[in-house]
C-alpha cells in the first residue's frame, strides 16, 4: 500500500526503505542518512530518491514518522511494525464486533368489542326471522 504514493519505487524498494529506517539509530535522520543502508540502484536515481522523499512524507502522514524540519525525519516507534501493532489488534476487535438489528416487534391487535356486536347481531336476526 506504501507503494501507491510512490510510482518509481517497486514493493522490494519500499522494503529495503523501511528496513533502512528501522535499522538506523541517528535521530533525526536525513535523506542522507538513509541513503548509506540501501542498495545503490535505488540511491544513485535522483527521481527514485524523490520517491524516498515521498515515502517517508508517507510515513509520516500515518503517523509512524514526525518530520521537525524541513529535511529531518524522527521515528515515533522502533519500527513500522511495533506502530502498526496496537492499530491492528484495535482494528480486529473492530472487526469482531457484532451489530445486531433490534429485532421488528409484531403486535397482533384483534378487536373484540366489533366481532361481539356482529355475533349479537346475527343471533338478533335469527332470532326475529323465527318469529
Amino acid at each position: 500500500m506504501l507503494s501507491w504514493k510512490t510510482r518509481l519505487l517497486k514493493p522490494e524498494d519500499v522494503e529495503a526503505i523501511l528496513a533502512a529506517v528501522a535499522n538506523i539509530r541517528v535521530q533525526p535522520f536525513t535523506l542522507t542518512q538513509i541513503a548509506e543502508f540501501l542498495p545503490p540502484e535505488i540511491t544513485k536515481d535522483r527521481k527514485k530518491r524523490r520517491s524516498i522523499s515521498n515515502l517517508l512524507q508517507a510515513l509520516v502522514q500515518i503517523g509512524y514518522l514526525s518530520k521537525p524540519s524541513e529535511r529531518k525525519w524522527i521515528k515515533n516507534s522502533p519500527s513500522l511494525s511495533h506502530f502498526l501493532s496496537p492499530l491492528l489488534i484495535e482494528l480486529g476487535e473492530v472487526e469482531r464486533k457484532v451489530f445486531s438489528r433490534p429485532a421488528e416487534e409484531r403486535v397482533i391487535k384483534l378487536n373484540h368489542a366489533p366481532e361481539r356486536e356482529q355475533y349479537k347481531q346475527v343471533q338478533t336476526r335469527k332470532d326475529t326471522s323465527r318469529a
